[in-house]
């Protein structure tokens, strides 16, 4: 999904006309004034409080709807080393053996 908040506002607006509600009816609930709500459902944008808030009242959790939308690829490449890394860490082992000797505590 491209653009989360519009998802999001999409799936609100999908859930509001279910219940039967309008963006008025949403305001009065969540203590907005109506034309704010009414902006909200027009711009896109929503804020992440708003947006759990938004499911509670509507009993949908869009948050997981959202996160569903996301591809996240579960099994990430094991942590590698690359040869100038593993090369550096050898040079400074070796210079720390080298002041442990030097030091008396090897």
């Amino acid at each position: 999904m491209e653009n989360l908040e519009a998802e999001a506002i999409r799936l609100i607006k999908l859930k509001l006309k279910g219940k039967g509600w309008n963006s008025s009816i949403l305001a009065a609930k969540i203590g907005m004034h109506p034309s704010s709500v009414a902006k909200m459902l027009t711009s896109d944008q929503i804020k992440l409080d708003r947006l759990k808030l938004i499911s509670e009242l509507l009993g949908y959790n869009f948050l997981r709807a959202l996160a569903d939308q996301i591809d996240v690829n579960d099994n990430p490449p094991k942590y590698t080393m690359e040869a100038a890394t593993k090369e550096r860490l050898r040079e400074l082992e070796i210079e720390n053996a080298t002041l442990l000797k030097v030091l008396g505590k090897s």
